[in-house]
C-alpha cells in the first residue's frame, strides 16, 4: 500500500469530541502496555471495543489481558512479552498482531525507562579518577527500540490490503521523566 505524502492541513481542532465508537475493531499494537500511560491506553481501547496487543517486558501485561478479555468476555486483547531493543521479538509482536487480528492499524510506542531503571549513564564517576564507559541502555531503549517500532509499522502497514475503514496511526509518547534533569548537568556561569 503506498503512502500518501503529507500535507499540512492546518492545526487540528482539539476541541472536537473524539468518537470513540470509530476505535471498534480496530487493531492496536501498544508497547510498555503493562503499566503506567501504556496500561491505561489499553484499558481505554478495549472499553472502546479495539483489539489490543499488548507488548511488555513485564509480565504484569499477561494479567491485564486476562482481565479485560473476562472482562468483556472474549479475545480482545493478547499479550507478548517483548524487549523493544530486539528486532526479532519486534517483528514477532507484529506477526502475532496480524495473525490474532488480521490488521495493525494503530501503533502507540509507548515502551521506555528511565534513569530510576538504573542505567549506569546516569553514575557518577570520581572527577579525580577515570571516567567509566556507560551501558547506555536508556538509548537502546527509548531510541533504538522506537525506531525499531516506527520502521516495523510503516512495514507491516504498506503490506496490508487498504480498506474503507482501515487507517494508520502512528503514536510516540512520553512520561514526565523526559522532562527530569540530569544529575548534576554542568552550568556554566559568566561574570
Amino acid at each position: 500500500m503506498p503512502i500518501p505524502r503529507y500535507e499540512y492541513t492546518g492545526p487540528i481542532d482539539h476541541t472536537t469530541p473524539i468518537d470513540h465508537a470509530k476505535l471498534k475493531g480496530k487493531s492496536v499494537i501498544i508497547t510498555g502496555g503493562a503499566n503506567g500511560m501504556g496500561e491505561t491506553c489499553v484499558r481505554h481501547f478495549a472499553a472502546a471495543g479495539a483489539y489490543i496487543t499488548i507488548a511488555d517486558m513485564n509480565l504484569r501485561g499477561q494479567d491485564i489481558s486476562a482481565e479485560l478479555n473476562k472482562t468483556y468476555n472474549d479475545e480482545r486483547t493478547v499479550f507478548i512479552k517483548v524487549d523493544i531493543r530486539d528486532w526479532d521479538q519486534q517483528k514477532a509482536m507484529f506477526d502475532t498482531a496480524m495473525a490474532k487480528f488480521g490488521a495493525v492499524d494503530v501503533v502507540i510506542a509507548n515502551a521506555g525507562i528511565s534513569r530510576s531503571s538504573g542505567d549506569s549513564l546516569w553514575n557518577l564517576d570520581d572527577p579525580s579518577g577515570e571516567p567509566t564507559k556507560p551501558d547506555l541502555n536508556i538509548v537502546e531503549v527509548n531510541l533504538k527500540g522506537t525506531f525499531y517500532t516506527w520502521k516495523l509499522a510503516v512495514h507491516y502497514w504498506r503490506r496490508q490490503k487498504e480498506e474503507e475503514g482501515r487507517d494508520r496511526c502512528f503514536i510516540i509518547t512520553g512520561s514526565m521523566v523526559g522532562w527530569i534533569d540530569s544529575p548534576v548537568s554542568p552550568t556554566f556561569h559568566i561574570s
